[in-house]
């Protein structure tokens, strides 16, 4: 059984990395913005240390902190993360230098600032599908090694784990220490077109078969009934695969062994839903439709419902984007039945690098506390980027410009679903998305591609070291 990635070989590491390269910007939730990398200082004071950061009652002489420099993805939510930023200046004194990076250059900066002597980034902002390398490889402090005293805000939502590390299990857990913090809180939503629904006496759909029977009465020539995410379709159809209660593998964490369950009834019935939206109430083009696509065709009355990323919200009352403004409206992505509802997490984490001074950790950990505040969070999702607090949610549901999605994303914190998280989780995810991709476009029956899938993914982690058991029939 494989319980820490420092197991492997160094070429190991550097393998499993330059893969997490070459797929990652494949993975991501959110596609990256324009390229810039300026940095945004202000004039350093003094602080509390991060536990009198966090307990205003502290009466410890003030001690001073370092600046620090985060590195941070360019991204629909960038303009968010930096007003909060200037907001932590402005009420601290504090310097801090923003390094803003293309997506796909993230990664790479984030393994040669940890494998430096010295980090020259204070926080690193990691993807869900590269934090377990992190994690794993102790490349970032566990929080409380930083302030033992640090205890997470129960309203912070975890995102089935993704803050923890059990190295026992090789794998996020409810029980593991704290190594990341959540920035962004990019889960999946249901979009659909409210006018349309209400003008044909439509409720908004709760299962599968509600969207169906959606898209029945609204597909028409000038309007796509549903559009499937077919570039990349691994993460949208993992929601329909979990709705139906299947998924890719599966940890017994009683003994240790993983299970490929990509090939179940379960995972067949998903499919052959997924597919069915897709081909038969989906544009001409249904096989080549990405996110940015779908926000194009949603924003310009061309299709009735979808499902997407939250943060796609803002965009459809845009103006300058948009034809429906205030016509689009926002529930939890539907299930196979009511209640199972699965919305897919694609979150981002901030980690404190290992190879820093104490003093440069105890400033990061002083921002991320301050951040993760309330107060800090209302104000980051005023800024339009997306908080990861529930009682932010909750209470921006009531928010006359953004209540409607940000009620939808309250109402879904229930069924938040982890994607893989293994070190090999990118060689995974290329698995699935050729093989949907080939089911989509008929090169493959449904069957074939979901036992195929299952056949490569067993033979991935069995390459790996785990201990996997057979694969079924």
């Amino acid at each position: 059984m494989k319980v820490s990635w420092m197991k492997k070989t160094q070429g190991g590491l550097f393998l499993t990395l330059s893969l997490l390269v070459v797929f990652s910007f494949l993975l991501a939730a959110c596609g990256p913005a324009a390229t810039t990398e300026a940095p945004a200082p202000t004039q350093a004071v003094t602080r509390e240390s991060p536990t009198e950061a966090a307990d205003s009652t502290a009466t410890e002489e003030l001690m001073p902190l370092p600046p620090i420099t985060i590195l941070i993805n360019e991204s629909p939510w960038l303009a968010g993360f930096e007003a909060l930023v200037n907001k932590y200046v402005e009420e601290t004194g504090h310097q801090v230098n923003l390094n803003r990076t293309p997506f796909n250059g993230m990664l790479e900066k984030s393994r040669n600032s940890v494998q430096a002597s010295e980090s020259e980034f204070d926080i690193l902002t990691l993807n869900e599908q590269w934090y377990m390398q992190f994690y794993a490889d102790g490349l970032v402090t566990p929080i409380k090694e930083i302030d033992p005293n640090f205890e997470l805000d129960p309203q912070i939502i975890e995102y089935e784990w993704a803050t923890r590390w059990n190295p026992e299990l090789g794998y996020s857990s409810q029980d593991g220490e704290l190594y990341g913090l959540p920035i962004n809180g990019n889960i999946m939503l249901f979009f659909y077109r409210k006018d349309l629904f209400e003008e044909q006496g439509l409720a908004a759909p709760q299962t599968w078969a509600d969207v169906e029977a959606s898209a029945q009465k609204l597909h028409s020539a000038d309007m796509s009934g549903y559009v499937v995410r077919a570039n990349p379709p691994n993460w949208e159809f993992q929601a329909f695969l979990a709705s139906f209660g299947g998924s890719v593998i599966k940890l017994d964490e009683q003994t240790r062994e993983w299970e490929v369950t990509f090939n179940s009834p379960e995972a067949l019935e998903a499919l052959n839903t997924w597919l069915k939206l897709g081909r038969e109430y989906g544009p001409a083009n249904y096989a080549d439709n990405g996110q940015a696509e779908m926000i194009a065709l949603m924003a310009s009355e061309k299709v009735a419902q979808m499902v997407l990323v939250g943060a796609a919200a803002p965009d459809f009352d845009n103006p300058e984007k948009s034809t429906v403004v205030g016509k689009v409206g926002a529930v939890p992505v539907p299930g196979a039945t009511i209640g199972s509802n699965a919305t897919m997490s694609g979150i981002w984490v901030m980690g404190i690098p290992h190879n820093l001074p104490d003093e440069r950790k105890e400033a990061a950990l002083a921002f991320l506390t301050w951040a993760l505040s309330k107060d800090a969070q209302l104000f980051y999702a005023q800024s339009g980027a997306i908080p990861v607090r529930q009682d932010v949610y909750e209470e921006m549901a009531n928010d006359p410009t953004q209540g409607w999605w940000m009620k939808a994303m309250a109402d879904s914190t229930p069924f938040i679903h982890a994607q893989p998280r293994l070190a090999e989780t990118p060689q995974i995810i290329e698995v699935l998305d050729r093989r949907l991709k080939q089911a989509l476009i008929s090169e493959i029956t449904p069957e074939q591609a979901l036992l195929e899938a299952a056949r490569e993914i067993h033979k991935i982690l069995t390459d790996a070291g785990y201990q996997v058991k057979p694969l079924a029939d």
